[in-house]
């Protein structure tokens, strides 16, 4: 007997099946392939490969240019990760000087999740209600789009996610966007469950997943992973349920040794290229940001050599965010990421598992250990990431180094040089106040994330951690205050055209102006 596992889309299903091309994202979803039959005609199963392409960060069709606006000039830069050194045609009017609603770049996260990652799903959920794919299949797209989504809805806020494919498609808050995935997450999670158990060596996926090919155990792990990274995120608006969610993901099994992280690579006859190396390379676009060259100096810190390539005076140095009108020969020289066209691009690693565990742990939840083995843990776990060893994460842990001042080693005749971004050390204080022990965890894990751009940005807003360099000019016209940095995206220029209605309904949902000053449902921790 096929059990439920759905929740989304209740309605009649219309389903888009090739050409998958909107002329509005959300208005336009009525106007789909409605012949389901013709799905017969397709190997289902292969969307799981395009699900997976684009689901944390954009890695087909476009590749780099969607990459870029999706992540690189937004997360990548919001998180001090990264910096560009383009002013792109407008004079430094752009997203990374806040100037969000300057050009088109604000749809691209939203096209690549509905148009990319919830129509080869929407696809999938109707070849399982005809029996044509299996709940094992069906399960793991549901773990696919939940990233998707939660990595759409922390950008932008309120979505139309719950009646996606139906005739009708409002916009939904925050809150129920979350309560929705956490919901679908969890129905994946009961179904995976079986599988790891009863068929632990099945792998009925393996040509089409890109990601652990098939392998439920690990798809299991993965799951409850993300439920603990998705439950820590709530932790200042739902902290019971937030707690009970992550507890019961650590009771489950999550992610704990560096083999089990989840990187999409090359397998088989499927290529992935990682987009960020094209910015960085053959686009020129991206450098390393100054919060990173601050702290990743100033703790004379081993990963610099994995993360970045050294510039020719053999040291690494970065760039200010948000400088307008830069000019790109400046900045060429400083480091770039040391990424090339085949490394892997990580989705959720066994190190930010162990931070968000120690966490949990600093706040008495029932992780498994204490807050202090699990940070531990996790600066190892990020080392053996990186290819180092256990033996250089224990002496690094022992640091008592700090975030150095950061300066601008450009050939511009500007300096924008500023001073140290903190005074956190590495090595772990027991008697540390429990705001002190958080900006401890966040920013080793904030380390240790890169180049996530975009978690990495959504931990920032959460926890006000790592303190990360303000943009240097700003060109939201005030609507964002410089010190408070920005808290979301605007949304897509396309819906004011084409969608209006509707979106007047996501700003009302949001709570405030359509702004990258409002905050987001879970931002909380200082109002």
């Amino acid at each position: 007997m096929k059990r439920n596992i759905l929740n989304m889309t209740k309605g009649v299903f219309v389903v888009a099946l090739s050409g998958l091309m909107l002329g509005s994202c959300t208005s336009g979803f009525e106007g789909f392939n409605t012949d389901p039959d013709s799905a017969q005609d397709i190997d289902q199963k292969t969307l799981i490969t395009t699900m997976e392409m684009d689901a944390v960060i954009p890695c087909s069709d476009e590749g780099a240019n969607a990459y870029q606006r999706a992540c690189n000039l937004m997360g990548d830069s919001y998180s001090g990760y990264m910096a560009a050194i383009s002013s792109f045609d407008n004079g430094g009017v752009n997203t990374t000087t806040y100037a969000l609603d300057a050009t088109d770049y604000n749809n691209v996260p939203f096209s690549v999740a509905f148009t990319d990652v919830m129509a080869a799903w929407l696809t999938l959920r109707y070849a399982y209600e005809a029996e044509q794919i299996s709940e094992d299949t069906f399960a793991i797209a549901e773990v696919i789009k939940v990233f998707a989504l939660q990595r759409a809805t922390d950008i932008y806020g309120p979505l139309p996610v719950t009646h996606f494919g139906e005739t009708e498609n409002p916009y939904d808050s925050q809150e129920t966007v979350y309560m929705s995935i956490f919901e679908d997450l969890n129905a994946a999670i009961e179904v995976l469950k079986e599988y790891a158990t009863n068929s632990p060596d099945a792998t009925p996926l393996s040509s089409v997943d890109i990601i652990y090919q098939g392998s439920y155990p690990k798809w299991l792990r993965l799951a409850n992973s993300l439920k603990l990274r998705m439950a820590m995120r709530l932790v200042y608006v739902i902290p019971d349920q937030a707690k009970t969610w992550a507890e019961e993901a650590v009771r489950d099994g999550v992610i704990e040794s560096a083999e089990e992280s989840a990187t999409l690579a090359s397998y088989g006859s499927i290529q992935v290229f990682n987009p960020l190396e094209e910015v960085w390379n053959a686009y020129a676009d991206t450098r390393m940001g100054a919060t990173m060259d601050a702290y990743l100096n100033g703790y004379s810190d081993p990963r610099l050599a994995t993360y970045f390539k050294p510039c020719e005076d053999g040291k690494y140095h970065g760039v200010r965010n948000g400088i307008a009108a830069i000019t790109k020969e400046y900045y060429l020289g400083m480091s770039v990421p040391n990424v090339d066209k085949t490394t892997p691009v990580r989705w959720l690693m066994s190190s930010e598992v162990a931070f968000l565990r120690a966490e949990g742990a600093m706040r008495g939840w029932a992780m498994g250990g204490d807050a202090k083995t699990f940070y531990n843990k996790g600066i190892e776990l990020s080392f053996l990431e990186n290819g180092l060893s256990a033996a250089q994460a224990a002496t690094y842990a022992e640091s008592e180094a700090k975030p150095a001042a950061f300066e601008d080693a450009s050939s511009s005749t500007t300096a924008y040089s500023i001073g140290a971004p903190s005074q956190i050390t590495v090595k772990w204080n027991d008697g540390a106040d429990q705001e002190e022990q958080l900006e401890r965890i966040i920013t080793q894990k904030w380390i240790a994330m890169f180049p996530n751009g975009q978690e990495a940005w959504s931990e920032f807003r959460r926890t006000g951690y790592p303190k990360i360099f303000p943009i240097v000019h700003d060109r939201s016209n005030g609507t964002v205050d410089v010190n408070e940095q920005i808290r979301r995206m605007t949304f897509p220029r396309s819906e004011y055209s084409n969608n209006r209605a509707a979106l007047n309904r996501a700003i009302r949902l949001l709570g405030g102006p359509d702004q990258g000053s409002t905050k987001l449902w879970w931002d909380k921790k200082n109002n």
